[in-house]
């Protein structure tokens, strides 16, 4: 009877080792190695995010490296003197900014700008001008967002003279501004276009 308990003693100790045995090779190396996994796969996540963020940077970088589209340089530049268009930005600006124009006059250079010095070669030889003089009212505020916002716009236009006259004390008073503005086209490049871009 001694030699069964006994037997079974030393069964239960092997059993209990056992378990310990599996125990200590669950802890020290399964935990571990699951542990090492994850954190490779972390890994790998955020490096493939780092490479997708670099491959669209990369993107980005060779369009802006491509330089403007053709309807860029039109909407810039257009093909002829585009008067319709700079009406049509006109009033968007009056009803953006609350503002009114008057004796809109528009004046057409067949010409391309030529420096005073006619022995120096123009820059921009085929650059034709459209000058415009126009009277602008509204408050001093809602005047110069007026200008900026103008200023603004994808055609390239410089602000040549802006008379503002006698300014008013009171800012939110009804003011009268002379403007005048020059807006550029360039027929030359027409060959190269296959749409052309129209204001309507």
């Amino acid at each position: 009877m001694s030699n069964k308990n006994n037997q079974q003693t030393w069964l239960l100790f092997g059993a209990a080792l056992l378990f310990l045995g599996l125990f200590a090779f669950y802890y020290w190396v399964q935990i571990p190695s699951s542990t090492k996994v994850k954190a490779q796969e972390s890994e790998l996540s955020l490096l493939g995010k780092q490479n997708q963020l670099l491959s669209q940077k990369v993107s980005e970088k060779q369009k802006t490296n491509a330089g403007p589209s053709l309807k860029e340089v039109q909407a810039a530049l257009p093909l002829w003197d585009n008067t319709e268009q700079l009406t049509l930005d006109l009033n968007k600006i009056r009803k953006d900014q609350n503002v009114s124009f008057s004796s809109i006059a528009y004046s057409v250079s067949d010409k391309s700008t030529q420096s005073a010095d006619t022995t120096k070669k123009s820059t921009f030889p085929n650059v034709r001008e459209v000058k415009v003089t126009t009277t602008l009212s509204g408050t001093f505020k809602e005047v110069t967002a007026a200008i900026t916002q103008l200023q603004d716009l994808p055609r390239l236009i410089n602000v040549d003279a802006v008379n503002y006259g006698n300014l008013p004390k009171e800012t939110t008073r009804k003011i009268t501004v002379n403007l005048t503005f020059t807006a550029y086209f360039d027929p030359s490049y027409k060959a190269k276009v296959d749409k052309v871009e129209t204001p309507y």
